[in-house]
Formats: C-alpha cells, sequence, structure tokens
C-alpha cells in the first residue's frame, strides 16, 4: 500500500484525464448540436444520449482534483504555495483565449445577429461576462441566450480565486470540512430549505447557487488522495483495475432516467476520476489514452469556447443544402471545433503556456531556489498541465 501511494505522488501527469476531458467535450457539442433545433425532441426519448451537457460536471471533477493536487503537492516541496504565482499561472492559462472569444462574440453579434432581443440581452450581459459573474446577475427578466458558456467558466473562475486562499489559511481537513459545509448550503439552497433569502430571485441567492457541487467534490476528492491514512484505506477499492469501467458504467445507468438523481452522477464521476488518478495502469487506461482523445483532451478548452460558433458555422454552410440534422452537424462541428481549437493552442495559447511554465511554474521555483535539486524536484511537478 505504501508502494502505491509512492507511485500515486510520483505522478508526473495522470495520463487518463486528458481522455475523460475529451468524452466531456464531445457530450457537450454532441448535446450543442441539437439543442435548439426541431430534432432535440428526438434525443430526448435517448436514454444517456440526451444527456450531453453533464459533460460539464466532469470537467469541474478533473479541474477541481487537479488544481487542489498541485497546490498541496507545491505546499509539500517548499513549505506553501504561492498565491501570486498561482494566479498569474491561471491568468495566462485562461484570460488571453477566453478575452479573444469574448471579443469575437461582440464582432460577431454586432455584425451578423438578426435579433434585437437576443442582441440587447449579450450586450446587458457583456460586463459580467468580463468580470466572469455572469451566473450571480442572470435573472428571468434578462433571458440568456448568446455566449452562456460563460457561466460554467465564471463558476471556474471563482474557484480558483477563493480555493487557494482556503487551503492557505486552512489546512487538510479543516479545508475539506469548509468546502462540504459549502456543498451542504448550497444543495439546501437548491432546495429551498434557506428561506427567502437565498433563492434564485435575490443577489445572495444566486452566488450561492453558483456554487458548483463537482468542482468542489473533485477538491476535497485530492485531499482525501493527498493524505497517506486516507488513500490507504481507499486504495483496496479504488485500486481495482475493474474499478474505472465500473464507474464508467455507473456513470451511463445515473444519465439514463428522465429525471436524473445528480448526486448519483456525480458520485460516479468522483468515482471514476478517483480510479484514473490512483493507479495508471486501471482497466480503462488503453482507452482513455488513445491518442486522438488524448489530442482532443489537451485543446479541450479552446473546442468549449469555439464550439458553439463552430455549430453555428457548420449549420450556416449545411442550410442552402437542406442537411441540419443533427446527426450530419454534429461530426463537421466537432471535425470545425478540434481544428479551430488545435490552431489556437498551437498558435495562440502555447507562448502564454510556456512563458506560464517558465516563469511562474513551481518547476521554475525550485530551480531558481534550489538548483541542485532541481532533477528530484522536478520529478512529482507535472501533474496539471491545464
Amino acid at each position: 500500500m505504501a508502494n502505491s501511494y509512492a507511485q500515486y505522488r510520483a505522478v508526473r501527469f495522470f495520463g487518463s484525464l486528458d481522455g475523460l476531458r475529451a468524452f466531456s467535450i464531445i457530450g457537450v457539442v454532441w448535446f450543442h448540436s441539437w439543442w435548439g433545433t426541431p430534432y432535440y425532441p428526438i434525443l430526448t426519448k435517448l436514454p444517456v444520449l440526451r444527456m450531453g451537457q453533464y459533460g460539464v460536471d466532469m470537467f469541474y471533477v478533473v479541474s477541481g482534483f487537479l488544481i487542489t493536487t498541485l497546490l498541496l503537492r507545491e505546499r509539500d516541496r517548499f513549505g506553501e504555495f504561492s498565491l501570486r504565482q498561482f494566479y498569474i499561472r491561471r491568468t495566462l492559462r485562461i484570460w488571453p483565449l477566453y478575452y479573444s472569444v469574448v471579443a469575437l462574440y461582440v464582432f460577431v453579434v454586432l455584425f451578423f445577429e438578426r435579433s434585437p432581443q437576443r442582441s440587447a440581452s449579450f450586450f446587458h450581459y457583456l460586463p459580467s461576462f468580463l468580470t466572469f459573474t455572469y451566473p450571480w446577475f442572470l435573472v428571468a427578466k434578462w433571458p440568456g441566450g448568446i455566449f452562456n458558456l460563460a457561466g460554467t467558466l465564471a463558476v471556474e473562475e471563482q474557484f480558483y480565486a477563493f480555493w487557494p486562499v482556503v487551503n492557505r489559511l486552512l489546512r487538510g481537513f479543516w479545508a475539506s470540512l469548509l468546502m462540504a459545509g459549502l456543498i451542504v448550503v448550497r444543495m439546501a439552497a437548491g432546495q429551498g430549505y434557506l428561506g427567502r433569502w437565498l433563492h434564485n430571485d435575490t443577489f445572495i441567492g444566486r452566488v450561492v447557487l453558483s456554487i458548483a457541487v463537482p468542482i468542489c467534490l473533485g477538491a476535497i476528492l485530492a485531499h482525501a488522495l493527498h493524505a497517506e491514512k486516507i488513500f490507504a484505506f481507499l486504495y483496496p477499492l479504488l485500486g481495482k483495475k475493474w474499478m474505472a469501467p465500473l464507474a464508467a458504467c455507473a456513470l451511463l445507468v445515473s444519465l439514463a432516467p428522465l429525471h436524473i438523481y445528480l448526486w448519483l452522477t456525480w458520485t460516479a464521476n468522483i468515482l471514476l476520476v478517483a480510479a484514473c488518478v490512483v493507479r495508471e495502469d486501471h482497466g480503462l487506461a488503453g482507452l482513455l489514452r488513445l491518442r486522438p482523445l488524448a489530442y482532443i483532451g489537451v485543446v479541450s478548452y479552446g473546442m468549449y469556447l469555439l464550439n458553439s460558433l463552430s455549430i453555428h458555422l457548420v449549420q450556416a454552410a449545411l442550410s442552402p443544402l437542406h442537411l441540419l440534422h443533427p446527426a450530419i452537424v454534429f461530426p463537421l462541428a466537432m471535425g470545425v471545433a478540434v481544428g479551430v481549437a488545435g490552431f489556437s493552442y498551437r498558435y495562440f495559447e502555447t507562448p502564454f503556456l510556456e512563458w506560464k511554465k517558465k516563469r511562474f511554474s513551481p518547476m521554475a521555483k525550485a530551480q531558481t531556489t534550489a538548483p541542485a535539486r532541481s532533477e528530484a524536484v522536478e520529478k512529482p511537478e507535472q501533474v496539471l498541465a491545464s
């Protein structure tokens, strides 16, 4: 067991998580290809296939786990992690492409959007897009529409802003306990148990309801696996090679009912991520490490930002041919999204990522503060490349 924990702690790159990201973004693009079309009622009758939007939950779990693991391992090596360097790394990863896409949407809406109501809605929410606060201001009288995906990224950015500070102030069990408390408050507010002050018609209610439970669960998972005693307790179950396939099947089954139980889906997500990281040779490793899937996982951030534009571009091209069935739109939109996101990743995002790695990564810190130990310190670093 000690050897399994040592192997887990020595992992520099979790080889299956890009594959999980790939399936997540494929589900999202699939759902967006059907949503809002006359064919969507067909999709609602198909178990699992109508639930592509829940790929976002997997993104959340992976993000919560990886970010927290990176912070905990940096603290172990240096005594503490740098908030300044963490925020700079997140900024260099998220902001350049995000704000470029926001600018692109402004251009598209100004010159191509034909609905005055949708244009007005977009520009009404533009300040919240720019400040990652969109879920806090989404109210019924101003329905969302264009660039709704900003809500997901706002939740991620709020997590990045909040969680490292908590981990600086609280250690181990206490940080996890606070996160568990947030989950309880979020779920209670969602069920209406906290009265009239915490519901979707109040600002504080929208702030609380914007908390994403899966990202919180991913962070708690990272704390649990980082603690050797808890890892030893969980490994006899999570470390079985069949656990990853079983968790994947449980996730599919949880998405089959018309009215899903979110806790079952979240639990299956957590078990799947956990089974994929506690050992690298788990039962789904061969599938999740396929090069096409891994590549889609690497460029999934760009695909998420650009998938709606890719779908609309394909629909515009196919409209004169009367070939707008989602089964035709989806593969073409996937191809466009992968191509554009891949181009962005290589020629636009990579310079920022290289700068981030060379100047602000824990590896760079190790090389500056302890050159003689750089090789040893480097080994566990690349847990997170996102």
